[in-house]
């Protein structure tokens, strides 16, 4: 099953009930939940836990001088003055032009609330132990150290990514230091 992007202020439906291979028992069982998006071709995981909230990707970010290339700036969200992650340049990936649908993430990394841009949002998931595998020892694509395992959905590799690796504590330091 190929995942289409949602726009964000739609509904987030990946699971098709007549589909022959739909587990309905993913939607019913106590697993964990998990927001599902795309960075290109990838599909990825965040723990619906420490996401906030998901907002439009807004027309200007406020660049900072000296942040790291892969944050791209700050904005102004409700009177709370966020900083925004490119994940793409996090996990050295090709540019992205945006789009419309284009998201931000809001989320929670220790006590610091930054934004996270993704090219798409795909859906909120429950993942049971038995879909869930552990993280590669290494990855020629993504560091493996902000992985927390993968998934397997339907057919199709999730990257759970480990939202408490994205920032050294030296960057999220610097984060502190922007407010």
């Amino acid at each position: 099953m190929d995942f289409q992007p949602h726009h964000v202020l739609g509904h987030f439906n990946l699971l098709d009930e007549e589909d022959e291979n739909f587990d309905y028992q993913l939607l019913h069982h106590n697993g964990e939940q998990w927001l599902t998006f795309r960075l290109g071709k990838e599909t990825y995981g965040l723990e619906i836990l420490q996401v906030r909230e998901l907002i439009s990707y807004p027309e200007s970010i406020t660049r900072v001088p000296r942040l790291p290339l892969f944050l791209l700036g700050m904005i102004n969200l409700r009177g709370m003055v966020l900083p925004i992650m490119d994940l793409r340049k996090r996990f050295e990936m090709a540019e992205y032009e945006t789009g419309p649908f284009t998201v931000i993430i809001i989320v929670q990394i220790k006590s610091k609330v930054i934004g996270v841009v993704v090219d798409s949002v795909v859906d909120v998931v429950n993942l049971q132990q038995d879909n869930l595998l552990e993280a590669p020892e290494e990855s020629t694509e993504l560091d493996s150290k902000f992985v927390k395992g993968l998934a397997n959905l339907r057919g199709e590799m999730v990257i759970l990514l480990d939202l408490e690796q994205l920032l050294a504590p030296d960057e999220l330091e610097q984060i502190s230091m922007l407010r």
